[in-house]
């Protein structure tokens, strides 16, 4: 059939454009800024209630400055290491942020013993969280150390309290967790020791480079890491869930106040947030900043003067782990935002739920994709039905069509009069042959963003030589065996009369062009195309009458 031939070619240029359109990543050109620094201006509230922000005057400060870090100063820092079940966590004590946390169940190669690493200073992304005060400039901040004051630990529960006393000042880190979680509650403290009042912001801010991690340097088209999203998310009172690129942030800063939320950091698979107390209102924040070329995302509590004797604490929890809906609900239940699925997320979300369900009952990733393929063909069978059916009634009238494009092989406006009349005649809707493929792009699309997102699948194996779905077909045995699935599907497809030759050279190419395609493919992906392919050949030999011969 022409149409469905036709919608079938506009179906191979959308998803190659589409994939073409998210690996787009022009080389951005960098322009030194030689401009003043300029100081932020405070946002305030409709109280007027003032904010301190990450900027200037947090620059001023030795605790808690941004400058680059040199391999030798990495080597001599006094570092404070706190391990847990899923992760091992690093305090500088110098200044109180955590420079580096590695995840020992998500190693970075299949069978490396190196685990994935998040926040890592002086790693090639520059990764790091930092929390604290900014406080008046009239207070002393000299190089002193955090030292470690008290330490309890039970089977699931472990804290750690951390403090460094000035001449007018006392602050402290209190830093505690469940052990079977990928999130730490931090609260910080500040007490006014001293003789005068001191004014404090509390603060807590991500910090990095926009470079790729690591573990995302594969440049195969087909590879999910190069058009999953890196940068920052905020989730606020005005928008649930908003990504701002970095490109963007360098443009423009981010501010914007908002009681509850979190900010975050996403690369793929994994992510950092800072989720602040429910209750208290912050400023959220996202600037390039003036002294490097790192970018700070994080949150801004509000100011306080502090009287002698007078204390205040800033409490927000942060996440570091792997984007497993569960672990995140942990967290924050609206943290599984995190999990975007596009604008298919109300096609992915079901479909990870039912593979994620599928893969308790047969432990099995690839099984829970073969299994999710088929529940998908099942609940739109009785659409498939229709179509295949009509499929058939097309099979049947070819001869008709053929005599009719023969008798009016001269006259293109008669030869199609006289087969709409033979379609009404019949019956037949030429356009329902279309439906299967026009059914499945949404849900081709939307797999595909599951894949990219679900760390579950990565490393995950399949049968013997596929160990890795999220990865592509190391012998290219699956896109081979979708060149045959496809090729079968289109000797079952009803062959159009007056087709242009042109186009029919190109269809008949499509299931290698396909195949060639989805060589590059994660395993996954071409995994529940070729399912699917093979179901809907069975459909089309169930439901599709033989053609009549004469």
């Amino acid at each position: 059939m022409e149409t469905f031939q036709r919608y079938f070619l506009i179906f191979a240029v959308v998803i190659m454009g589409y994939l073409l359109l998210l690996r787009w990543d022009p080389p951005s050109t960098l322009i030194e800024d030689k401009s003043i620094p300029k100081d932020e201006v405070s946002t305030n509230l409709p109280d007027n209630e003032e904010f301190g922000f990450i900027d200037n005057n947090l620059e001023k400060s030795p605790s808690f400055n941004s400058n680059n870090v040199s391999p030798t100063k990495c080597d001599e820092r006094e570092i404070y290491k706190i391990k847990a079940k899923k992760w091992d966590l690093q305090i500088d004590l110098s200044s109180g942020d955590i420079v580096k946390v590695e995840l020992p169940f998500y190693p970075l190669s299949k069978d490396g013993d190196e685990g994935k690493t998040l926040f890592y200073l002086c790693g090639k992304n520059e990764y790091s969280q930092s929390s604290g005060f900014v406080l008046s400039d009239k207070t002393n901040l000299d190089n002193r150390i955090y030292k470690v004051k008290n330490v309890e630990k039970t089977d699931s529960k472990s804290t750690y309290v951390l403090e460094k006393k000035f001449d007018n000042f006392v602050l402290r880190k209190i830093i505690s967790f469940d052990n079977s979680n990928y999130f730490i509650s931090i609260e910080d403290a500040v007490e006014n020791i001293g003789i005068e009042n001191i004014n404090a912001s509390g603060f807590s801010k991500l910090e990095r480079n926009s470079l790729k991690p690591l573990d995302n340097n594969s440049s195969f088209f087909g590879d999910p890491s190069n058009f999953a999203y890196l940068g920052p998310v905020f989730s606020t009172e005005e928008d649930t869930y908003r990504k701002i690129y970095f490109d963007d942030l360098e443009e423009e800063p981010f501010k914007e106040n908002s009681q509850g939320g979190w900010v975050a950091l996403l690369e793929h698979y994994f992510l950092t947030a800072i989720i602040p107390s429910e209750n208290e209102v912050s400023v959220f924040l996202g600037k390039k900043n003036n002294s490097n070329e790192k970018f700070s995302v994080g949150i801004v509590g509000r100011s306080a003067t502090l009287e002698p004797g007078d204390l205040v604490n800033f409490k927000y929890n942060l996440y570091f782990g792997p984007k497993v809906q569960s672990e995140l609900k942990r967290a924050k239940e609206n943290l599984v935002l995190a999990v975007d699925y596009g604008f298919l997320y109300w096609i992915g979300q079901p479909m990870f739920l039912a593979m994620d369900m599928f893969y308790k009952l047969v432990g099995n990733w690839g099984w829970a994709i073969v299994l999710v393929t088929l529940l998908i063909k099942v609940l739109l069978w009785p659409l498939s039905y229709v179509s295949y059916k009509s499929m058939g009634r097309m099979r049947q009238i070819q001869p008709q069509l053929k005599e009719i494009q023969d008798r009016n092989s001269g006259d293109r406006q008669a030869m199609s009069q006289a087969m709409m009349d033979l379609y009404k005649k019949e019956k037949v809707n030429p356009a329902l042959g279309c439906l299967p493929m026009l059914l499945q792009m949404p849900f081709f699309l939307a797999f595909y963003w599951v894949l990219i997102e679900t760390v579950e699948l990565r490393y995950a194996p399949f049968l013997f030589w596929i160990t890795d779905l999220s990865s592509r077909d190391p012998f290219f045995v699956l896109p081979i065996l979708n060149i045959g699935a496809m090729w079968l599907m289109q000797v079952l497809q009803p062959q159009p009369a007056g087709i242009d030759p042109m186009q029919a050279k190109i269809f008949k190419f499509m299931p290698l062009i396909f195949g060639v395609l989805f060589a590059f493919f994660p395993a996954g992906l071409v995994l529940y195309w070729f399912i699917n392919s093979i179901v809907s050949a069975v459909q089309m030999l169930l439901h599709s009458p033989r053609s009549v011969r004469n």
